[in-house]
């Protein structure tokens, strides 16, 4: 189903954007996007939705944008997958991508585009995370928002022709996590730099995490693990060895930190459920990111089962 798939040669800019049981917010995201001091006329807003089971399909149909809005739905095959159909898609020369829980200011689309008049850059735009979906814009830069990413896809942009060039996005990469980072790499070594634009900001929203969000985190960090794996496969470096904490140093860290499974351990159950109740955020969230942490590692240790010699000889 498309919104409009009208043939305008004028279309410059192509925002694309893959999205998974995103209804609670893909209106925000969207209709910030179709409401820009870029010229209307002169860029197309693709959403790619990747098999949600949410109303997601009957939230984008009621927006209505003065750009081009435009509505493709595929089977769950993955963000590598969505994207691509979506870059297929595209008629702009411009490719921004950004994800289904980015939040943008009226300038954004500007800001990207005012750094594309010299060929071969990627723009990558600034991102900001924060809770609060109402009023995201008052957010400050924080210190764990710094990225140094060459390539993620969270606010980034880059001119249609490399992304072809490279061959578009691993569909390898099924699950969670690294298939823009693994882009990345083939973009650099095509010698493409990265210009960073602190004005082209999307807001992350990102909600606190309670107890009954761990279950999901947990599973979608194994995932990440899973992926980075793959990744290091793929790219078997020293610099990707990093990026993914593949390497017996974190694997050490990760048995100190977690000598048990804390999941399943009663006193550590306890001591969260007293922690939530007395909104003691900073504690909760930091014994969750332990515990998401240790779900990342056993998700590499998963897919590492029978790679052991192929790892162990990278490392010597």
């Amino acid at each position: 189903m498309n919104k409009s798939d009208k043939d305008n040669k004028n279309i410059e800019v192509s925002v694309i954007i893959p999205t998974y049981n995103r209804a609670y917010i893909i209106e925000k995201v969207v209709k910030n996007l179709a409401n820009q001091t870029y010229p209307p006329d002169k860029y197309e807003v693709i959403i790619v939705d990747d098999g949600s089971t949410d109303n997601t399909q009957e939230v984008v149909s009621s927006i209505s944008a003065p750009c081009d809005l435009r509505y493709f739905k595929q089977e769950n095959k993955g963000a590598s997958c969505a994207r691509n159909y979506g870059i297929k898609k595209a008629r702009g020369e411009i490719v921004i991508f950004v994800d289904s829980d980015i939040l943008v200011t009226p300038s954004f689309i500007k800001e990207h585009l005012s750094c594309h008049k010299e060929d071969g850059v990627i723009v990558r735009g600034a991102i900001i995370n924060t809770d609060n979906i109402d009023n995201p814009f008052g957010e400050k830069m924080k210190l764990g928002d710094l990225s140094f990413a060459f390539f993620a896809t969270g606010n980034v942009s880059i001119r249609k022709k490399y992304l072809f060039k490279v061959g578009l996005f691993d569909e390898d990469f099924k699950e969670y996590g690294w298939e823009d980072l693994e882009l990345g790499l083939r973009l650099k070594r095509e010698g493409l730099k990265v210009i960073t634009n602190k004005n082209a900001i999307g807001y992350h929203y990102r909600k606190k995490a309670t107890l009954a969000d761990l279950p999901a985190l947990c599973a979608k960090e194994r995932m990440r693990g899973r992926m980075a794996v793959l990744f290091y496969r793929k790219h078997p470096t020293l610099e990707v060895k990093l990026m993914t904490h593949i390497s017996s140093f974190f694997f050490i860290l990760d048995r100190f930190l977690n000598p048990v499974d804390w999941r399943n351990t009663r006193w550590i159950g306890d001591l969260l459920l007293r922690l939530e109740k007395r909104n003691s955020h900073f504690l909760l969230g930091l014994l969750i990111k332990i515990i998401t942490s240790h779900c990342y590692i056993s998700g590499v240790r998963e897919a590492l089962k029978g790679e052991e010699d192929f790892f162990r000889r990278k490392e010597g």
